[in-house]
């Protein structure tokens, strides 16, 4: 994605790529990460095999669930292809006290947007590393992506505290990464990293 000359122009452009997952027990966000029509999400917000997928022009679609990291809280499932997928950041850009926006679909609202800052780039919580913000987060958000300045994913959204205010977190994008070469999938990365299924650096 080219950068944007203003933060509002960055989410009008971003916003073709989140859609809104859902289906009889639940629901949540995901983003289009390949033009083959991959979708990433995270691995709680897919239940069954199947998912109705909403895309930001109101169409719905059936999307099946292709992959699933458990471990690491990620989904990928296939959904229409000639979609346009969001640019991974460079990790080594991502800092704390960046500015970052929230993606999705909190509580099965229509499109929202949350801003706030990067509080740590490398939270560690049961092995897995998350990347640490003060942006609100409520069920719904999960699966979401959280983007910089430019409209770059910095991590997917994954879970926040009820019972504190400012303490949400996002899949790191290592895992990601990783998870996007095990199956091969063409992903957008910023700078000089447009390569396709390269393991992370």
């Amino acid at each position: 994605m080219p950068e944007a000359r203003s933060a509002e122009e960055m989410i009008r452009n971003a916003k073709r790529s989140v859609v809104y997952i859902r289906d009889d027990e639940g629901a949540g966000t995901g983003f289009f990460v390949s033009p083959q029509g991959h979708v990433l999400t995270c691995n709680h917000v897919v239940a069954g095999d199947m998912m109705r997928v909403q895309s930001s022009l109101g169409e719905w679609t059936e999307a099946r669930v292709v992959a699933r990291d458990p471990l690491h809280d990620l989904a990928i499932l296939q959904g229409p292809t000639g979609s346009i997928p969001l640019t991974l950041s460079d990790p080594k850009a991502i800092a704390e006290g960046q500015t970052v926006f929230a993606l999705g679909h909190p509580m099965g609202l229509d499109f929202t947007v949350s801003r706030g800052v990067v509080s740590s780039v490398n939270r560690i919580v049961r092995g897995v590393a998350f990347l640490q913000t003060d942006v609100p987060m409520n069920p719904g958000n999960s699966g979401g992506p959280i983007v910089n300045d430019n409209g770059e994913v910095v991590g997917v959204a994954d879970w926040g505290f009820s019972e504190g205010r400012g303490l949400g977190f996002a899949v790191a994008l290592r895992h990601v990464l990783a998870f996007a070469a095990q199956l091969r999938i063409p992903l957008k990365r910023a700078q000089a990293f447009n390569v396709v299924s390269s393991e992370p650096s």
